[in-house]
């Protein structure tokens, strides 16, 4: 039974074919015994039959070691993201078709009793934390461009339009560079009224961090923020347009979770010419 300093935690998602023949995103959460809950989204590479491939072994090997040791701490991030990482380089070695695949993977922890937050990731799967229409925290890009920004040499206001944006130095199953992925420093204050979004790059690409939070404070329901967000992508996105997914969590007060999905495959879009 909560009590009355407990957050809700009501989430939905969504997980899109976009423009392209199949899916190769993949999302998940897992609720333990206690007050921690793990949310997670993984966006495969590798091709048909490697990168949905990719993105699935991470989600549950992520899922079963988080389950393994439920505990609210930026170590159990990083052994889940370890333990996906381990479970698709396996897969690599078992198939001759699989050893190109890899995947991003980004993950939310929270302790509901606490109400406090972790973000976990490796790639350019993003996770926003929103405060009515403002980011309060945010992940990580492991991308070609982000190492432009850090050294000065581009502006952060121009990655979506930088022509190699989806060039990955580090994701599961490619990691030459062996790169810790990023965990946040500190646990992030949840309020009653923030709203989390874990998404693809298929998402953040053509709905910026203005409008993703415009679409949070305008929205009354996480299933109503689902909904404007899917809307929002396929009325800018172009023929051939990337997978497009997410998982979407609002912070509440009192009573009982609830989740609910939409997986469905997008019916055809009639879109003029980019």
């Amino acid at each position: 039974m909560m009590n009355a300093g407990e957050l809700r935690l009501e989430s939905a998602n969504f997980t899109h074919d976009g423009g392209r023949d199949y899916n190769e995103d993949a999302v998940g959460e897992s609720d333990a015994f206690g007050a921690v809950r793990l949310f997670m989204l993984a966006d495969g590479a590798g091709g048909q039959g490697g990168g949905d491939v990719a993105a699935r072994t991470a989600i549950a090997a992520a899922k079963s070691e988080f389950m393994r040791l439920p505990a609210y701490s930026a170590d159990t991030l990083r052994r889940c993201m370890t333990s996906a990482d381990v479970a698709v380089r396996k897969k690599q070695m078992e198939e001759t078709r699989l050893a190109r695949m890899a995947s991003t993977f980004v993950a939310l922890l929270v302790d509901y009793r606490q109400r406090k937050a972790l973000i976990g990731n490796l790639g350019d799967s993003r996770c926003y934390v929103f405060r009515r229409n403002t980011v309060v925290a945010q992940s990580y890009d492991h991308s070609l461009v982000q190492r432009f920004i850090d050294a000065g040499l581009y502006p952060a206001a121009k990655l979506r339009e930088h022509p190699k944006r989806n060039v990955l130095y580090a994701s599961l199953g490619a990691n030459e560079e062996t790169i810790e992925p990023f965990v946040s420093e500190g646990s992030i204050d949840l309020h009653a009224g923030d709203g989390i979004l874990l998404c693809s790059d298929g998402v953040w690409e053509v709905v910026d961090e203005e409008t993703l939070g415009k679409l949070h404070a305008m929205s009354s329901s996480v299933t109503e923020w689902r909904d404007n967000v899917v809307a929002a992508v396929r009325g800018r996105m172009a023929p051939g347009h990337d997978n497009f997914s997410a998982l979407l969590v609002r912070c509440a007060q009192g009573a009982a979770s609830s989740v609910e999905d939409d997986q469905r495959t997008m019916p055809p879009i009639a879109m003029q010419p980019a």
